[in-house]
C-alpha cells in the first residue's frame, strides 16, 4: 500500500533519462520505495542543511536523489551523480 505519491519534476525526469540503464532501474526501485516510506532507515537518507524547505538526499549507488516531502507528496527535485551533488545543491539553495 502506498501512503505517499511520488512526483518527479521536469528536471528530475530529464536527469533520470541521462542515467545508464542499470543504475536507472535501481533508482526507480528506490523511488517506488519512497512511496511506502519516505524516511528510509540507515545511511541511505540524509536531511540536507541550509535550505528554506526540508530537502533530503537518498543514496542510490553512484547517484543521489534530492527530494522534499509535502503532506502526502514526495517531490523528486533532482537525480544527480554523487560527484555533482554539491554543485547542484548549491544551485537549489540559490533558487
Amino acid at each position: 500500500m502506498h501512503a505517499f505519491a511520488v512526483q518527479l519534476t521536469n528536471q528530475a525526469a530529464a536527469d533520470l533519462d541521462k542515467v545508464p540503464r542499470e543504475a536507472r532501474i535501481q533508482i526507480v526501485k528506490d523511488l517506488s520505495a519512497l512511496a511506502v516510506d519516505p524516511f528510509p532507515k540507515g545511511h541511505v537518507r540524509k536531511k540536507l542543511k541550509g535550505f528554506t524547505f526540508a530537502l533530503y538526499r537518498l543514496r542510490a549507488g553512484n547517484y543521489r536523489v534530492l527530494y522534499r516531502i509535502d503532506a502526502r507528496l514526495v517531490t523528486i527535485m533532482r537525480v544527480v551523480n554523487r560527484k555533482d551533488l554539491e554543485k547542484i545543491a548549491k544551485r537549489l539553495k540559490l533558487s
